[in-house]
């Protein structure tokens, strides 16, 4: 059996919105960061296999005034 990895969106303090599923951690990885382009924010990578987060990653948009 293939592992599969959850790419996770977080929505709320402790909720998270199913966004696709990839077969191996580089590729979840990699479109997370064309998620972020597009939709800023922390995004989760679980792991179907031991049912854990494997992976975290923020991008949350800047606020006017910062640089």
């Amino acid at each position: 059996m293939n592992p599969a990895f959850d790419i996770l969106k977080k929505t709320g303090v402790v909720s998270f919105e199913w966004v696709e599923v990839f077969q191996d951690l580089h590729t979840a990885e990699a479109r997370i960061k064309e998620l972020q382009a597009r939709s800023p924010g922390e995004y989760v990578v679980f792991s179907q296999r031991t049912q854990e987060i494997v992976g975290r990653f923020n991008s949350l948009p800047k606020s006017a005034g910062e640089t």
